[in-house]
């Protein structure tokens, strides 16, 4: 992908057991250059990380809804995701990002390429993603939804 996308440049959001083994392979690869670690940083430097990126992938296999999935969208940030758990609920592949079985490693280098090339898909597919979800997910409609739930089920308990 670097070959034919020599501009681009990973950032690594956050932190965990795989870090090492991560950096271990890139620095192999002789790719340091093209990638950049931020470690774990407190949940308010999110947004602005979110509004450096053109892409924001989400490669885990196993997550509930990922909070970066909507916070991308809101930003008007087009997803790569694997089709894991949660991730399905707000990724419409095709209309706010790409939504790839899990491990498919060919396919996500293939989305990453059609929108690292494609500077007008990323716009529509991320302006998509703001469109739909910035209402859903504000913290005050998921603060009332959830309100909602708690208060219907201690009616059922009266």
């Amino acid at each position: 992908m670097i070959a034919r996308c020599p501009n681009v440049r990973f950032l690594f959001v956050g932190d965990g057991i795989l870090r090492e083994a991560l950096q271990r392979q890139i620095d192999a690869a002789g790719l340091g250059q093209y990638f950049q670690f931020t470690g774990l940083v407190p949940p308010q430097q999110i947004p602005r990380l979110i509004a450096a990126m053109d892409i924001v992938v989400h490669a885990s296999l196993r997550e509930g809804l990922a909070r970066v999935l909507p916070q991308a969208m809101i930003a008007g940030v087009p997803v790569v995701s694997y089709d894991v758990d949660g991730a399905r609920e707000v990724v419409i592949s095709g209309e706010t990002g790409f939504l790839l079985p899990p491990q498919a490693v060919d396919a996500m280098a293939t989305a990453l390429e059609d929108l690292i090339s494609d500077s007008q898909l990323r716009h529509t597919l991320g302006q998509a993603g703001r469109r739909r979800w910035t209402d859903v997910f504000r913290h005050e409609q998921m603060t009332e939804k959830i309100r909602g739930v708690y208060e219907g089920i201690l009616r059922e308990r009266n």
